[in-house]
């Protein structure tokens, strides 16, 4: 009982429950993205760069028609349709292991695009926002359980989401993309910050994420031989040679970096 309640919502009025910062930052961020997007496609000599701006913001509209259409739904409700959105993300990254597009294959060595005519995507898309919901759902009963946290109850709590992350990995491993993998412990690492789990976990899990990282920085530039054996691909290597000399990488691989830096 005491769990539903957690998870239950009070219908108070729209307004109240809307944070106006958060509406206003991500507002400024809209603008300052547009803005950017003209100086680069008025540097790259587009012919009609306000056609492209017309397009981007269409996105911004469907993304706030997105939000509001999340915001009709209570936590309760919320938490009812994590596991179905999540099974669904789940079932489209086995599909795209057998279904994917050659054509995107062939261009990055990664099976983790459908086409279906001019349409394309990614289900590892679809999976992110179920994902970040499941974690929510997660966490959201687990500290209505555990009112206190200690090192045993949040060591739980890491178990249980790490049930829910190890699929998606696994997954994403089978597809070779690597880079989208790491978008998900993006994501693991920013729902164990808010989640309440106590410093004395996260900081040495921090430490570890960062010599890890470090070792393997160290290693692509000094000794890829242990990395090649472990299974990296010359791809995943020469985005980290671009991202460290983006003057000296190939065309494609530094183009975005670039084009930023000009």
């Amino acid at each position: 009982m005491e769990s539903k309640e957690y998870l239950k919502r009070s219908d108070t009025d729209d307004d109240a429950r809307i944070d106006w910062g958060i509406i206003f930052c991500v507002l400024v961020l809209a603008v300052i993205g547009m803005t950017a997007l003209y100086v680069a496609l008025s540097h790259d000599n587009i012919a009609n760069p306000t056609k492209v701006l017309f397009s981007q913001a269409i996105w911004y509209f469907i993304g706030i028609g997105a939000v509001w259409f999340i915001m009709q739904f209570d936590a309760e409700q919320l938490w009812k349709i994590a596991p179905v959105a999540y099974g669904i993300g789940i079932v489209l990254l086995i599909l795209v292991l057998f279904m994917y597009s050659r054509t995107y294959y062939d261009h990055s060595g990664a099976k983790s695009w459908f086409a279906f005519g001019p349409l394309t995507f990614q289900p590892s898309e679809v999976m992110k926002p179920a994902y970040i919901l499941m974690l929510g759902r997660v966490v959201s009963m687990h500290n209505s359980e555990y009112a206190t946290h200690t090192l045993q109850s949040d060591a739980i709590l890491l178990g249980k989401m790490l049930v829910w992350t190890i699929p998606v990995a696994v997954l994403l491993k089978l597809q070779n993309d690597f880079g989208t993998m790491l978008v998900f412990f993006a994501i693991l690492a920013g729902v164990v910050l808010v989640s309440g789990i106590l410093w004395r976990i996260i900081v040495p899990l921090g430490i570890a994420a960062t010599v890890v990282g470090g070792t393997a920085i160290f290693l692509v530039i000094y000794n890829r031989d242990i990395l090649t054996k472990i299974g990296f691909k010359a791809y995943q290597f020469s985005r980290i040679d671009s991202w460290l000399n983006p003057s000296s990488a190939s065309g494609s691989d530094s183009y975005q970096l670039w084009q930023s830096m000009k």
